[in-house]
């Protein structure tokens, strides 16, 4: 099992309903890959602007059929885009 927490920081004068016009349909599509386990996106209480996408996968090989799937391929840089300094990934393996 494969946890992996994504986390960006908007860039100022980005809002969160900018990041959700991408995020939302990454998301809804995330979800129906074959070995996602759970996929979801959180804005920080502590930190205004600080987001985490919260994804968990099966497998390597699961994963990297999400990474190239024509979703994943369209949003993730849109995002980066409206970020500071792009997402910060941490994995975790069970």
């Amino acid at each position: 099992m494969i946890r992996l927490n994504v986390f960006f920081e908007l860039k100022d004068g980005v809002t969160a309903a900018q990041v959700k016009e991408f995020s939302d349909e990454l998301v809804a599509k995330s979800r129906l890959d074959e070995g996602n386990k759970a996929y979801d996106l959180f804005e920080s209480t502590t930190r205004p602007g600080v987001f985490m996408f919260c994804e968990t996968w099966e497998n390597d090989e699961c994963l990297d059929r999400h990474s190239n799937a024509p979703h994943f391929t369209y949003a993730v840089p849109k995002i980066e885009e409206l970020s500071k300094n792009g997402l910060v990934v941490e994995r975790f393996e069970k």
